[in-house]
């Protein structure tokens, strides 16, 4: 009898435990701190849970080799099959955006977790403290189980309170792993010279990401001002690359508030009708009539992002030269890694969730093999 045990009732380890429970000569033991399994994937997606997406682009993670060499092993297509295999029906939007059809989150964690099942043993509200080497084999503190294999699936502490961080993965200390500080992804920044008199402005724009001359990244979307900083889908997108770079400074943030006229002349229409009022948000023509600025080069320099506390996911993590392309620990064999627990981050849409479903599948069928 084979004795695994997964580390973290997340996406990636969720999915993993569907993917072995199917063999009776495996009993696997599934270890979960909170009361409740899957947290952050029944709030993911706005609680529909964006599972992945029909167009995963390499170049849209971190790591783009990496995130190829992945692709090889398990694509969009093949992902898309694993879900329907059992029984999850699936939709995807205009966007390539894939949910479970139900348009609900719970759909998808209830059909990944199957306590009931005999070879399924469930350890909810258990923290692990420490990994102990015992010959080939492995103990999680004094739980009376030895494992072949212990798959570790905790994610990162991204959306968490401060409180709740403290001592996150501590366990893993004891491994001295390679690792990349962590730094809230797919968050708002916050800008200097910021007016608060924006806060609760939503608009639609082309939003660019600049260091000193050099256009960082281009996309377009609707924005959020909010008290101290700025926010949206789209700018959630500039942090990830923000993070990517080696320097942060003499960053910022370029708005073109009119991305529906790209012939816009703002010097002939003022003089047409004196006024922008019919052009932007009010609060944005507020601000302009109090301080006019170049309404498609609207421009704030970047102080920072918000903290972890708002991040739907870090940078940062394991460093992937401690892994092999299987997801195994090269350094301690029988431990595998998967998830956002590693220094593998991507785009909002999908990707993250995708890297967290892959990497399960890619352990599962090693495990099986």
């Amino acid at each position: 009898m084979n004795h695994i045990a997964i580390i973290g009732a997340g996406a990636s380890g969720l999915l993993l435990s569907k993917l072995l429970s199917g063999n009776d000569s495996t009993h696997l033991h599934v270890f979960e701190k909170n009361k409740s399994v899957g947290t952050k994937l029944r709030a993911s997606g706005g609680g529909k849970a964006n599972l992945f997406n029909d167009h995963i682009l390499p170049e849209s993670y971190n790591h783009p080799d990496f995130a190829a060499q992945l692709l090889q092993q398990v694509d969009p297509a093949k992902l898309r099959n694993v879900f329907e295999n059992i029984g999850l029906a699936l939709v995807s939007d205009e966007e390539g955006r894939v949910y479970p059809a139900s348009q609900f989150s719970q759909t998808v964690v209830d059909l990944l977790w199957e306590p009931e099942k005999s070879n399924v043993h469930a350890l909810t509200e258990h923290e692990v403290q420490h990994l102990i080497p015992q010959g080939k084999q492995w103990r999680i503190d004094d739980y009376p189980t030895l494992f072949d294999q212990i798959v570790i699936a905790t994610g990162s502490p991204a959306n968490m309170t401060t409180q709740n961080r403290k001592g996150y993965n501590h366990f893993l200390t004891e491994l001295q792993l390679k690792w990349n500080p962590l730094q809230p992804s797919l968050v708002g920044f916050t800008l200097d010279n910021y007016p608060r008199s924006l806060s609760g402005c939503r608009t639609r724009v082309v939003a660019d990401l600049w260091q000193n001359d050099n256009l960082i990244h281009r996309e377009a979307g609707e924005v959020t001002f909010k008290d101290d900083g700025i926010s949206g889908i789209v700018i959630l997108n500039m942090s990830a690359y923000y993070n990517r770079l080696s320097s942060k400074d003499n960053c910022y943030i370029q708005l073109n508030l009119v991305p529906y006229d790209s012939q816009f002349d703002q010097t002939v229409y003022l003089k047409r009708f004196h006024s922008l009022k019919g052009v932007l948000h009010p609060k944005l023509n507020a601000l302009f009539e109090r301080q006019p600025f170049d309404v498609r080069t609207f421009r704030f320099p970047i102080s920072g992002t918000y903290p972890l506390d708002f991040a739907q996911v870090c940078h940062g993590g394991i460093d992937l030269s401690e892994i092999t392309p299987n997801f195994a620990l090269k350094r301690y064999p029988g431990l595998y890694v998967t998830g956002e627990l590693l220094d593998m981050d991507g785009v909002c849409g999908g990707y993250n969730l995708f890297f967290a479903f892959a990497s399960a599948c890619v352990v599962a069928q090693t495990l099986k093999s």
